[in-house]
């Protein structure tokens, strides 16, 4: 059997409560009952100072309530066992770490910050063996995680999660040593960047892929919708459609919800969907920095409609994205883990080169090491470890190569690539170069790297890998058969530098 492998296209804060955690121990869930009793909340609680309770709740969402009108009920209450306390006690005595130990302070997105860098933090910390103490701030999108073991201060990590844009901001300012960004970087970042004295922030070493991730369109479970073209969904998020009804609904005011506008995943759909087509978000958008609250707004609204990356669906419904050559995508992992879903991201984090301090340059060693795959799929992101699928699964792509016009096709080519992919499985990792580029970027190199490492793997030995390299549809078939065939060479000559020889060929195949 072949393995096939597709080259395709291209700051300390105030601390408002102390919640004690050792390893990966998790918060249990409270109930806050009404002092009459007539009603009551279950979840987590975040915080607890000012009179108010901060709570996530699974079907509400992050809530912050009134605690005089309130009581407490389990074993995570403020005061009991330990847990959590007030806010007099969390802020007595200095902050530890500051003059003993390191503070990493790391800044930006709140998709990659809210769930996965804290457990990214947390299985770090006990893979180290050490104990953490989580400080949530006044803000609940603050935390400190202070990391120790037998009585020693091993350092502290601030996490501040207020959009991707935050994270070249504080980058800039040098109060973060690490960047979140769920979109790259742009270039007026990039120059404004380098001006301060930190580099290239685009190099090799300083843009880091941590993982993927997908956006998804999110409409209520009730709602009949199962998929929509990025024409119409653009047209809906800007306000022009406005009644389902004309997307072959029953009738009912859509109601539109949306991140605020430095959330990288606002960005990201801005780019994507709006920007093209010259529109903007509707002014009547509800808006929010909590993905997690935005995604529960929809589900909680038959006519409502958003986006999220894939971690944050909930209860929400995704749904299918119409393709403009005829193909329906799904939002499925293989389809995000490729980069095909037209809505599929990276994930970031950026750096000033190789951080000096000894605690962020391990915790980000972790995060971009193949131990980290499984957290970030545990928090229902994308991980960069391949997957296989049968040529099977693939046949509504190769099917639909048929409806290309005739100066983008060739039937020998085409016969030819059919049969060297039949009884073969792909691999889930998928080269993107710029247009009329065969240069690999950051992520190309890492995942240069991944494959490498694969093919020494038992399940792939003895068997052989095609590099498939193809081109999009602008300009001559002729000149992007060559292209493309520069393209599969430039990852063969990768792989070879790393050692790898045997059992790998390459094939072109031009826009098929």
């Amino acid at each position: 059997m072949k393995a096939t492998w597709n080259t395709g296209l291209a700051g300390a804060t105030a601390m408002t409560a102390l919640i004690a955690m050792s390893g990966s121990l998790t918060a249990a869930e409270v109930t806050l009952r009404t002092k009459g009793g007539e009603f009551s909340i279950v979840g987590e609680i975040q915080s607890f100072g000012g009179g108010k309770y901060t709570i996530l709740t699974k079907s509400l969402g992050l809530m912050t309530l009134d605690a005089t009108r309130f009581d407490c009920i389990g074993s995570d209450c403020p005061g009991a066992s330990g847990r959590v306390v007030p806010a007099a006690a969390a802020t007595s005595g200095p902050v530890a770490g500051r003059g003993t130990a390191s503070i990493v302070s790391i800044a930006g997105s709140n998709t990659i910050g809210n769930q996965l860098m804290p457990s990214l933090i947390q299985e770090y910390a006990t893979r180290n063996k050490l104990a953490v103490v989580t400080l949530i701030g006044a803000n609940p999108l603050d935390i400190t995680f202070k990391l120790g073991a037998g009585g020693t201060d091993a350092g502290s990590v601030e996490l501040h999660r207020h959009g991707s844009t935050t994270a070249f901001k504080d980058l800039e300012a040098k109060t973060a040593v690490i960047g979140m960004s769920s979109r790259a970087i742009k270039k007026e970042e990039v120059d404004k960047l380098a001006s301060s004295g930190l580099g290239n922030l685009k190099a090799p070493g300083s843009e880091h892929i941590l993982g993927l991730d997908g956006l998804q369109i999110l409409v209520a479970p009730e709602n009949g919708l199962r998929s929509i073209s990025l024409d119409n969904a653009a047209k809906v998020f800007a306000g022009q459609i406005t009644d389902w009804s004309a997307l072959g609904l029953p009738p009912g005011s859509i109601n539109v919800y949306a991140p605020t506008p430095d959330s990288g995943t606002f960005e990201t759909f801005d780019q994507i969907v709006l920007k093209p087509r010259k529109l903007e978000i509707a002014a009547a958008a509800k808006r929010t920095e909590n993905h997690a609250e935005q995604s529960d707004w929809v589900a909680r609204d038959k006519n409502g409609i958003g986006f999220a990356g894939i971690a944050y669906q909930r209860n929400a419904k995704p749904v299918n994205i119409q393709l403009t050559c005829g193909l329906i995508s799904v939002p499925s992992v293989f389809s995000m883990k490729t980069e095909e879903s037209p809505l599929s991201r990276r994930l970031f984090l950026y750096t000033s080169g190789e951080p000096q301090q000894p605690l962020a340059r391990n915790l980000l060693a972790f995060a971009l090491s193949p131990a980290a795959q499984p957290i970030i799929k545990q928090n229902d992101f994308i991980d960069q470890a391949p997957e296989l699928i049968d040529y099977d699964a693939q046949a509504s792509r190769i099917a639909s190569a048929f409806n290309a016009p005739p100066e983008d096709f060739d039937a020998n080519l085409m016969r030819a690539l059919i049969g060297d992919l039949k009884g073969a499985q792909r691999l889930s990792v998928t080269y993107r170069f710029q247009s009329a580029s065969f240069s690999l970027d950051n992520k190309a190199l890492a995942d240069v790297a991944r494959l490498s490492d694969m093919l020494q793997s038992p399940e792939l030995k003895g068997k052989t890998l095609l590099l498939l390299g193809f081109a999009d549809s602008r300009g001559q078939f002729s000149t992007n058969l060559a292209l493309s065939e520069r393209r599969a060479r430039a990852v063969m000559s990768a792989l070879e530098a790393r050692g790898a020889r045997s059992n790998v060929s390459i094939k072109a195949y031009s826009e098929l």
